[in-house]
């Protein structure tokens, strides 16, 4: 994989706590600009919510697996929670204890955990070279869950919710 050490010196910092600097699109934009054609076209693989279950590359290939493992626990812990049975405990009791917590939270709150984790497991596969096309697709995803987490706005939330409760209770009234 090609080094690129001047586009990769030239993005923002990403922070969970700070708002977004770049978005995707400007970012995959510059990409395009920069990048090998082989190298962006990997780049493309590197998405949030990828279909793709057979990525070649080695870090989408983690990502994916996390991706799944950490959504698993959380689906056998709210199960558990409403009684239901034939969900296996988790091989990985770190995972299972942190479903744990997530399930805990109200959903919003558990939205933003799970984002964080997300990031956190990126940031912690930050480990060769900052220029490589590797990290290029690390800093894609990071890209990505800030905007999924800079996405939340309480107020139209509440409001949405509100909507949707009168139209169930309307039903309900019927």
């Amino acid at each position: 994989m090609a080094e690129y050490y001047y586009f990769a010196a030239s993005l923002p910092m990403l922070r969970m706590d700070k708002e977004i600097p770049i978005t995707y699109s400007e970012f995959m934009a510059k990409a395009e600009e920069q990048l090998s054609k082989s190298d962006f076209s990997d780049l493309k693989l590197a998405v949030f919510n990828s279909d793709d279950k057979k990525a070649a590359l080695p870090i989408v290939r983690e990502w994916q697996e996390f991706q799944g493992n950490l959504s698993k626990a959380i689906c056998r812990v709210r199960a558990e929670r409403l009684g239901f049975s034939g969900y296996e405990k988790a091989v990985d009791k770190n995972l299972e204890s942190l479903a744990r917590d997530i399930v805990e939270k109200n959903p919003l709150d558990g939205e933003r955990a799970i984002l964080s984790l997300y990031f956190d497991f990126l940031s912690s596969h930050e480990t060769g070279s900052p220029f490589s096309s590797a990290s290029l697709m690390i800093y894609a995803l990071k890209l990505q869950i800030l905007e999924k987490a800079n996405a939340f706005d309480e107020a139209k939330g509440r409001a949405e919710f509100d909507k949707l409760y009168k139209v169930i209770e309307g039903n309900i009234k019927r």
